[in-house]
């Protein structure tokens, strides 16, 4: 049996690989996309500092709204155009990035549905059966994340 075999099989647990890998390779196509595209657009130290400092600007503003500071309000409000234009900058390679996703969907449409349909492609212990569209998305999430934390993606928390 071929790669293509085994990748078309109708049903678990070989459907189920399959789609892990499509997962696997999408999220960290994408996730090594985006970082390609914050180099060019913003640089990485740069891009690092901006993501503190707009963490750090919303903190203190959620603490000078509960407190009901007006004096740090003011002071947090005359740095609001800044933040701004960071949160621009930063949304760039985003942006460009969302576009580049939206040809996922050609792989759904003219792949991955024709080729499982309404099959059963996972087994998940616990709950059960679960066809194309949910395993994808769990599938999707999880080396989404993966991807993001191993190439370093993911915003300061």
């Amino acid at each position: 049996m071929d790669l293509i075999e085994w990748l078309t099989m109708q049903e678990a647990p070989g459907a189920t690989v399959a789609i892990m890998l499509i997962c696997f390779a999408i999220s960290f196509l994408n996730s090594s996309i985006n970082r390609l595209l914050i180099h060019r657009f913003v640089g990485w130290p740069q891009y690092k500092e901006m993501q503190k400092e707009i963490a750090e600007y919303r903190t203190q503003m959620i603490q000078a709204q509960r407190k009901q500071d007006k004096k740090l309000l003011e002071k947090l409000k005359k740095k609001e155009t800044q933040i701004l234009n960071m949160q621009k900058k930063m949304f760039k390679p985003q942006m460009v990035l969302f576009v580049i996703s939206l040809s996922y969907i050609f792989i759904w449409w003219f792949v991955l549905g024709p080729l499982y349909g309404t099959n059963i492609v996972a087994y998940i212990p616990g709950i059960g059966q679960q066809f194309l569209w949910i395993w994808y998305l769990i599938c999707s999430l999880l080396f989404g994340t993966l991807a993001s934390r191993v190439l370093g993606i993911m915003p300061i928390e």
